[in-house]
């Protein structure tokens, strides 16, 4: 115990030693630094998605429906889901684009809507139009292994959880910068229901058994994801804009190498590492 301790600190030390000389000395820290401090003049025409598409992947919940169209497949996986049928478009997708503008305010930016699309063009300073292009939920399983070593033997539990992710394409552009790259932008986010369990040995007999308890996926579950997502989205936003400003500033001939993220209640930069949009070829 007291090595892995030991080895515990170390790794911590190592990381949190990384991460000052990273904030301390990178040009990339100071550019986003500098860009955190002026962000407040930012502008974003919020614009949500039109449709808000389902899509049932647990295929073998329909039956055998190999003989129709993918018009009449989808409508049959749509009707045999556990969880689609029962998502109102409107209710999803409002709270999916209220979180994603509450997280940009509290970011310091300026959202407008489609109906304030005049006070967005008359605004004087740096402005941008995020679009959410395509944003989806898809019902599946998420299959999980529970495992434990007993006398040297290891035991397995199997289970297939209900499953419901919510994908989201964005489309991100500057307004008047006509040597801009448009990226279209891509984040995925997940819920399943939850598994609490442990293994058992009986003293006795040495049979070892999983006893656990489902909690199920509900579909007030699903809503909270989308808001979630929407406030985790608005930071990926933030982080776009950000390492956009990083690298078009960046000292001439070089290329940013670490793609930043900015934790707000810490005040700190960090790599996003996966934390971070994927870019998409358009």
């Amino acid at each position: 115990m007291k090595l892995v301790l030991t080895k515990n600190l170390l790794s911590i030390f190592v990381f949190a030693f990384t991460l000052m000389v990273f904030s301390s000395c990178s040009p990339e820290r100071k550019l986003a630094k500098q860009f955190v401090e002026n962000n407040d003049s930012i502008a974003v025409l919020l614009i949500p998605p039109d449709f808000l598409f389902k899509t049932n992947l647990k295929s073998w919940s329909a039956g055998d429906i190999s003989d129709l169209s993918p018009q009449e497949q989808d409508a049959v996986l749509y009707d045999s889901s556990k969880f689609l049928k029962h998502i109102v478009d409107s209710v999803f997708i409002g709270r999916y684009m209220n979180a994603l503008q509450a997280g940009l305010a509290r970011y310091g930016i300026h959202t407008f809507s489609q109906d304030e699309l005049l006070a967005f063009m008359s605004h004087e300073n740096v402005a941008y139009q995020v679009s959410v292009a395509q944003l989806e939920i898809e019902e599946d399983i998420y299959e999980y292994c529970a495992k434990e070593v007993f006398d040297s033997t290891m035991y397995y539990e199997d289970f297939d959880l209900d499953q419901v992710l919510v994908n989201s394409w964005f489309d991100i552009s500057k307004l008047n910068d006509h040597q801009g790259v448009n990226n279209v932008l891509y984040a995925s986010d997940f819920v399943t229901e939850g598994l609490e369990g442990r293994f058992t040995s009986n003293i006795f007999t040495g049979e070892v058994r999983f006893k656990y308890n489902i909690f199920p996926l509900k579909t007030e579950d699903i809503y909270t994801l989308a808001a979630v997502s929407g406030e985790r989205y608005a930071g990926y936003i933030f982080d776009y804009i950000m390492n956009r400003y990083i690298f078009m500033n960046f000292p001439e001939g070089r290329i940013p190498s670490t793609y930043l993220r900015y934790d707000q209640d810490a005040g700190v930069f960090y790599p996003a590492y996966d934390d971070r949009f994927i870019f998409l070829e358009e």
